[in-house]
């Protein structure tokens, strides 16, 4: 799993915004796209240059970015009572409509993880093009246990 602050600290996009936010014990994330060994991972058009596999493989670990995210703003995964939403982006050829089953990468390991608690509700929508040409992009909000968490991380105080 990422090291949320090396994520931000090497990103210098210098965006305005900020990792996550809690709303009692409603945790919003902000969106994550795929990263393997500190760097993107399978970028590009799913239908094009990455199959539905690919995709899918995208969208595993664009999860978990989230989870390294989650992790650092509760301390631990276990607090994680209930993935409530999942939106799921899938940067598309023309004609290309199985963002569903992409977006299942990042679904199934959410249900490894946390059995039904894992199942969000969910949407998975096709775009033309994704920051940082990232093939996947997914935003989680999730119910939590406990009243504990990290103040956020601003990606622009990173900014280069």
């Amino acid at each position: 799993m990422p090291n949320l602050e090396d994520l931000y600290r090497t990103n210098p996009s210098g965006a305005h915004y900020i990792s996550h936010f809690p709303v009692q014990n409603l945790l919003y994330l902000s969106g994550t796209t795929p990263r393997k060994d500190g760097r993107p991972y399978l970028p590009g058009v799913v239908g094009k240059d990455l199959t539905v596999a690919q995709g899918a493989e995208a969208a595993r670990y664009a999860a978990l970015t989230t989870l390294a995210a989650v992790k650092y703003a509760l301390g631990d995964l276990d607090r994680v009572q209930q993935i409530v939403h999942m939106l799921g982006f899938v940067s598309s050829a023309p004609g290309f409509s199985d963002q569903p089953r992409v977006i299942n990468g990042a679904a199934d390991l959410l249900v490894e993880l946390f059995g039904e608690r894992g199942k969000p509700t969910r949407a998975a929508i096709g775009c033309q093009g994704l920051g940082g040409n990232a093939s996947v992009e997914i935003i989680v909000t999730l119910l939590f246990s406990g009243t504990d968490v990290r103040p956020p991380l601003a990606r622009d105080h990173f900014a280069k």
